[in-house]
Order: structure tokens, then sequence, then C-alpha cells
């Protein structure tokens, strides 16, 4: 249920996690597929696609009737972003390319009631519409919200240590298509230079007791995993369509060829 955060008691308990990405409004029927399915975690992606602030209530509470739990990452770091994300009734925020521990330091204060940090209350979905004493109410999002940060450039590299030293951060997620690019080869996302990048993370995110999680492909998840990422987002709704109609196409024409 909305008021535990299945995805950060499995991570602290050491088990991955699944998860994939919408990028675009996505209708119950598919939400419906990818719960029996099995996804845990659903990648909201409000810093690329189409998708809306609008578009999230209902699919984080409907996520949330299904078993799912919403990891929605926000456009920018903004304290408008990250509080009106939260308020949809998610429990995990994602801060896209942070490079410093200043930037990690917000990201916690816009996340955390007070005393903890400076975020305020107002919207009746933020528990998704528990009847909650306000005293209840933040002591519980403040225990059970996460807080994720995005190692996805050089910079955010170079200073990995101070970030993961900020207290309040849950878990340090690399980008690794950014990385790439920022690194100086573009797409090249499985090359020994990411890769050194990807297992300093894991060790500096190890060291400070924090979760590592990465977007990947499933051909790469044995790989990661044994780096000692455990927080996993592979592919989108529309690859996985994209994949499983391609396949069936494929079957098409082997077999009126």
């Amino acid at each position: 249920m909305v008021l535990r955060n299945k995805i950060k008691h499995a991570l602290r308990e050491g088990r991955a996690v699944l998860g994939t990405g919408l990028t675009g409004p996505v209708e119950m029927p598919a939400l419906r597929v990818l719960a029996h399915a099995g996804v845990e975690w659903l990648f909201l992606d409000l810093e690329h696609g189409s998708l809306d602030i609008s578009d999230l209530l209902g699919a984080v509470q409907l996520a949330d009737a299904l078993g799912m739990c919403s990891v929605l990452r926000v456009p920018d770091l903004s304290y408008h972003w990250v509080a009106r994300s939260l308020d949809t009734g998610a429990l995990t925020v994602m801060i896209p390319r942070v490079e410093s521990a200043e930037q990690a330091r917000l990201a916690v204060q816009w996340t955390k009631f007070p005393p903890v940090g400076c975020r305020g209350m107002g919207s009746p979905s933020y528990l998704s519409y528990a009847s909650l004493s306000v005293r209840e109410g933040i002591e519980i999002s403040n225990r059970e919200t996460m807080v994720v940060v995005q190692i996805e450039t050089k910079a955010g590299a170079d200073n990995v240590e101070a970030i993961a030293s900020v207290p309040g951060v849950d878990a340090l997620f690399l980008g690794p298509l950014d990385m790439s690019i920022s690194l100086g080869c573009p797409g090249d996302v499985t090359g020994e230079e990411a890769h050194a990048v990807f297992r300093e993370v894991c060790h500096v995110a190890r060291e400070h007791g924090l979760i590592t999680g990465i977007v990947c492909s499933g051909d790469r998840i044995l790989q990661y995993h044994s780096m000692g990422i455990r927080m996993f987002s592979v592919g989108t709704a529309l690859t996985h369509l994209r994949a499983g109609i391609g396949a069936a196409v494929d079957q098409f024409r082997r077999q009126v060829s």
C-alpha cells in the first residue's frame, strides 16, 4: 500500500527490483499488463517524453492499487517539480543531472517535511488520500519517501563522494547514455571508461550505505548486478511493445515467405 515504500524496503534488504519506463500517457490496461507481468516499479519520466504533471495522479494511484511503486523523475531540480510530483502520492522522486553536494541537499530538503526538510503540505493526495493526522502524515512521508539522485555526467561522477555523503540521499542512479556523452564517447555505454565510472559509483554507494540503480537493456542485468547495482529500469513500455510486435512480424514473415 502507499503508506509503505515497497521498493525502498526491498532495496534496503539487498534485493534487486525491476522497473520499466513510461514516457507518455498510459491507459489502465497497459498498467494492468505491466503489474501482472511482475514489474515492481514504474519510471515515470517528466524530464523526457510527453508526460505532464496532469497525467501523473491517475497513473500513480492506479499503479499503487496494482501493487507497483512509482518513481517520478522531475524535469529539473526545482521545489515546484519535487513537491507537486510527490503530491500525486508517489513515494520516490528522482533528480536528474546532480553534480554537487549542494544539489543533493536541496533535493532532500524539498522532498522531506520539517524538521528534516522544508517541503510544504497542502494536497490531500500526498499519501493517496489516507485518513491521517498531520503528525502521522509527516512521520510516514519522511520515513518512506525515497530520494534518488542521478549521476549521469563526468562532473557528477567526479563529485560522487560528496554527493553520497549528504544525509537523506537514498540512491545513486546511473544514466549510461548521458554519461557516455559526457565522457566523450557518445553511445558507448558498455566500454571500459563508462564501466570504470559505474564501478566507482557503486563502490562509493556501498561505502555510504546507499543503493545504486541504472537504466539498461535486459542482456546487461547480470553484468551490472555483479557490480552491486540493485535498482534496474529495463526498457520502456514502448520498447517492450515494439520488441513484442517486432518478434510477431518476424515470425509471420518467416512462415509465409
